[in-house]
């Protein structure tokens, strides 16, 4: 694994140096670059990176010593592949305070020391932490049939701050744009590319609110892409089993159901919520999206669930309210691409449910989430927000009122409701997390933008690490660079654990995707012959939340790839000049080949209102073969355009989405004079080039 120092780490105790120590050798001290004091907040990771340069061009050891209990057992001090070293700490509840650390740099002879002051915060139920009112929930949908961009509005609440600084982190979704609009508000647009469609129907946005007093408060929020069905996919779609019940209760409502798939489900089912009536269909991109865990069973079949807050609990008894909800379940039928299911329970309305306030209080226990003190313990238990999401609480007035685990605040905390007093906070500054997660020495490598900036990996194999993001909402990504200086074929083999399902995507420079591999396992592969190039591999799961340790083995066997594209027999065909004429009712051609740049023509001819139906028939395995159906009519006009320059014309329902086979109609408009004439052209997206047959309908 040539370019590449063992990956170790140095831990110390606790020393008094402050100042550069200069050793009798010759030659000059290493400078270690200012990282500044620190405040992070309990249960939040630190990372620090640590740069240093050697004016001899000595190699640099770093090490760190702190005045922190047990310090060396709970932090660890790692060198990235580009020779920096990277420390890491997360502090618990019991850390609370100012601690010293002396961070240096050593070239064997001399030795760097740069002091730093880290302050531990509890960010647990703090009036003056950020918090995030907008947007609502865990995240949202975009349904390109109805919009191509999505627009969110963003708004912080902080109570002693006369500003926050909103911004996105890593990893960043490329293209999208935060602008911010106000002191506590800002606005963030996305406008998905076809790339970006074609890739993925899952990203994350991370979102972090700032008001240079506290630590950063950090909100994951999942953004769902939903593409028009693809037609004639094989397999069959999701079955969702589920029966609304009406319910009478304080504590927040636990929505299951059993959904199984004959190949498994792609990611975890999605459930929306409104406590208004929806649109009839509903739109789901205005309803409030969490994602369902699996609580027993597997992908293939299993019970999911999803916690939404009761909207009856700050009602008087007797007060009731409706829910209204929806399920959608997708699978993965085309591991390959982007012919797969989706299910939606009910199909096209929503379920409903009445939920009625019984009176008394929910007694919930310590970490139970929660959306209204009445739900916890006795009165002077509350609901308190603790990272992201509201827990229970339990009031305290020492050390020894809270269980293991848990910690009595040092300060008055304050609830959802507004309510102050000492409470049992987790030691680990969380609810859901209960274990730090070590990552591996290649990060931060969370997004190609980080990964661009590593070294690239050489054919060899790699341990790493798939570690869950600090709420435990999914499982941040890893992103490697490779790089080829000839034509190669690249073979990527990926070794999990099954704690969790890992999958494998191999992209270009652009972030366009090559080759996926998604099966049910941990185990995957992909192969291609690629041109000289860099490219990325990507290794990532959705909704696991824990660490799985996994190889990942890269193999390259040098040589041409596949010869330039041979046309099919029945050119010319490219223009409206050499059209092919088809025969009506029904024309079909099999064995046609589509190659970069070359348009295949066929010539309809159609009355007043007539309809025309195109059924494009073809597999596609990357975007570099997708096909789309446009329509000309007889002045040359596009009538259907669609252009990676202008991605948000194409009609992505109707013959020109990102994924295998392709159906489009249209209706002559009844300004024809009685016969008009019109093109059907097949074309690659993007110079894609592939084979398809073809079927042109007029009913």
């Amino acid at each position: 694994m040539s370019g590449y120092p063992a990956r170790g780490y140095w831990t110390a105790t606790l020393v008094s140096v402050v100042a550069t120590l200069v050793a009798c050798g010759g030659g000059s001290p290493p400078e270690l670059e200012d990282v500044g004091d620190q405040v992070v907040a309990v249960g939040s990771e630190l990372v620090l990176q640590l740069r240093a340069t050697d004016p001899d061009g000595d190699p640099i050891e770093y090490g760190f010593a702190a005045d922190v209990p047990d310090i060396a057992s709970r932090a660890t001090l790692s060198r990235t592949p580009s020779g920096d070293g990277t420390f890491r700490w997360r502090p618990v509840a019991a850390d609370v305070g100012l601690w010293h650390f002396d961070f240096t740099a050593s070239d064997g002879d001399h030795t760097t020391t740069l002091p730093v002051v880290i302050e531990v915060r509890s960010a647990i139920g703090a009036e003056t932490v950020p918090v995030f009112l907008e947007p609502l929930g865990t995240g949202t949908t975009l349904d390109l049939a109805v919009r191509d961009c999505l627009d969110l509005a963003i708004l912080v609440q902080d109570q002693d701050s006369v500003a926050v600084t909103i911004t996105q982190e890593e990893p960043v979704i490329e293209g999208s744009t935060l602008d911010q609009t106000g002191p506590f508000a800002a606005s963030w647009r996305w406008c998905p590319t076809r790339a970006q469609i074609d890739a993925e129907d899952r990203y994350t946005l991370t979102l972090a609110a700032d008001d240079g007093d506290n630590p950063r408060t950090i909100k994951n929020y999942l953004v769902v892409l939903r593409r028009p069905p693809p037609m004639n996919c094989p397999g069959d779609p999701p079955v969702i089993t589920h029966t609304p019940m009406n319910v009478s209760q304080v504590v927040d409502l636990t929505i299951d159901a059993q959904i199984s798939d004959d190949l498994g489900l792609k990611q975890p089912p999605l459930l929306y919520y409104a406590t208004t009536a929806p649109a009839n269909p509903p739109d789901l991109g205005a309803m409030t999206q969490v994602t369902m865990l699996l609580i027993t069973g597997n992908m293939r079949s299993g019970t999911w669930a999803a916690d939404v807050p009761n909207p009856a609990a700050g009602l008087s008894a007797g007060s009731s309210r409706t829910l209204y909800y929806v399920i959608v379940a997708n699978d993965d039928d085309d591991p390959e691409g982007a012919c797969d299911h989706e299910t939606r329970s009910p199909p096209a309305s929503a379920h409903q449910m009445t939920v009625t306030n019984p009176g008394g209080s929910g007694n919930l226990g310590l970490c139970a989430t929660c959306s209204a003190d009445i739900q916890c313990g006795d009165g002077d238990d509350y609901c308190v927000r603790v990272g992201q999401t509201n827990h229970c609480l339990r009031s305290c007035s020492g050390a020894g009122d809270c269980p293991a685990g848990y910690t009595c605040s040092a300060q008055p905390v304050t609830s959802v409701g507004g309510a102050s007093g000492r409470q049992c906070v987790p030691s680990s500054g969380s609810c859901t997390m209960t274990t730090t997660c070590i990552d591996d020495f290649f990060e931060d490598n969370d997004s190609r933008t980080q990964a661009a900036g590593l070294p690239d990996l050489d054919p060899d194999t790699y341990q790493f690490v798939s570690c869950p993001l600090p709420d435990g909402s999914n499982d941040d990504e890893d992103w490697f660079p490779i790089v080829l200086t000839a034509d190669a074929t690249v073979t990527i083999t990926l070794a999990g654990q099954s704690v969790s399902d890992l999958d494998l995507g191999l992209y270009d420079a652009t972030g366009t995707r090559l080759a996926s591999a998604t099966g049910p396992t941990s185990n995957e592969m992909v192969s291609r012959c690629l041109t000289a190039g860099t490219y990325y591999v990507r290794v990532y799961a959705w909704g696991a939340g824990v660490r799985n340790e996994y190889s990942l083995t890269y193999a390259r066997q040098n040589g041409s790839c596949a010869s330039a594209c041979v046309d099919d027999s029945r050119e010319p065909d490219d223009d409206a000049a050499s059209a092919r004429a088809i025969t009506y009712p029904v024309y079909t051609s099999t064995g046609n080949q589509i190659c970069a740049g070359d348009d295949d023509w066929y010539r309809v001819l159609l009355f007043d209102n007539e309809q025309l139906i195109v059924d494009l028939t073809f597999n596609q395995a990357s975007a570099s073969q997708d096909l789309d159906v446009h329509l000309y009519n007889s002045a040359g006009t596009n009538l259907t355009p669609c252009s990676p320059q202008s991605p948000g014309t194409c009609q992505l329902n109707n013959g020109q989405s990102a994924a295998s086979h392709e159906r489009f109609t249209f209706t002559a408009p009844a300004s024809c004079a009685s016969l008009c004439t019109y093109y059907v052209v097949i074309r690659g997206w993007n110079n894609s080039q592939n084979a398809y047959d073809i079927r042109i309908e007029v009913p």
